[in-house]
């Protein structure tokens, strides 16, 4: 029997691929720390689980210096530096409308529904639990935590794996029926996103949040919503590690362990959710293939 650690998205969604797959999570039921936008690019993921995704037409601009304005090289750096700590190139440069396909509110909850007597919650995993377990195993759990396991037992030299907090706040804003994202690329401000799913307002922050008065950006006012919730997400931004180095962990974790990286934490690079049904079809081809075939799919 295949066994799953982490209840989140990927995990999860594994868990519908995998239909008699036992699953570990440390945290408790319906404490999920994501409350970031779920926003996919196709239905393909709704499709394979059995949930409706709504289509939309998404539009964006960027804020800066109490007004819209184009991107441009220093806005696209500000934000670059703010969101991963380094120059790259964000998708704050493209703010023509987009569709996407939105997933209801309690998506998590439907998953979780889906594997209802299969997860087992408050459990974490521990290092002799991961490394001598005799089933298959897919792990979502952070790459970072999966090398400690794996030193503890043949010692490894690791990269540093550097992540950084996240702050989300969400509020309630009656009667609202819109699909909008802004950018905030000013250093004076933690703030980087916020977006607007129906009626649900999200805001982004880089670490801490702050007071910073987005809602000009609107044309609103704060008065016109009503606050939800306000989270912090421990691996909310996660940067690049020696990308050799990392496919030869995941790789040396399926040949020599039977563990199975997937998703964006257990694989230790940025990805879209669209990604991660993908990942759960190839996991289920290497699960029974040869080590050959594994060497094949790794070097990709």
């Amino acid at each position: 029997m295949t066994v799953i650690y982490g209840a989140g998205i990927a995990g999860l969604l594994a868990g519908c691929m995998f239909q008699t797959a036992k699953i570990f999570e440390a945290g408790s039921e319906g404490q999920s720390q994501h409350k970031a936008v779920l926003r996919f690019r196709s239905s393909a993921v709704g499709d394979a689980v059995g949930i409706d995704f709504r289509k939309v037409r998404v539009h964006k601009g960027v804020w800066f210096d109490g007004a819209f304005v184009d991107p441009s090289i220093m806005l696209s750096n500000f934000y670059s530096k703010k969101v991963i700590g380094r120059l790259a190139d964000r998708s704050i440069w493209n703010l023509e409308p987009v569709d996407r396909f939105i997933a209801p509110e309690d998506f998590i909850g439907q998953l979780a529904e889906r594997c209802a007597g299969r997860i087992e919650w408050n459990h974490p995993i521990t290092a002799e639990e991961a490394m001598e377990s005799q089933e298959p195993v897919i792990s979502t759990l952070p790459m970072s935590l999966m090398a400690k396991f794996v030193d503890q037992y043949t010692p490894i030299i690791t990269p540093e794996f550097g992540f950084a907090p996240i702050t989300v706040r969400r509020w309630r804003i009656p009667n609202a029926d819109v699909f909008q994202t802004v950018y905030f690329p000013s250093p004076e401000t933690s703030l980087y996103r916020v977006s607007i799913t129906g009626n649900l307002m999200i805001a982004e922050y880089a670490g801490e949040a702050d007071d910073y008065y987005f809602w000009d950006a609107f044309g609103m006012h704060s008065t016109d919503c009503e606050p939800i919730d306000k989270v912090k997400q421990g691996f909310g931004k996660i940067a690049k590690i020696d990308e050799a180095w990392r496919k030869r962990f995941i790789f040396d974790l399926s040949q020599n362990r039977n563990i199975f990286s997937l998703g964006r934490f257990g694989t230790w690079r940025n990805l879209l959710l669209d990604d991660v049904l993908q990942d759960i079809a190839v996991l289920k081809k290497l699960m029974n293939t040869t080590s050959y075939e594994r060497i094949r799919h790794n070097a990709k």
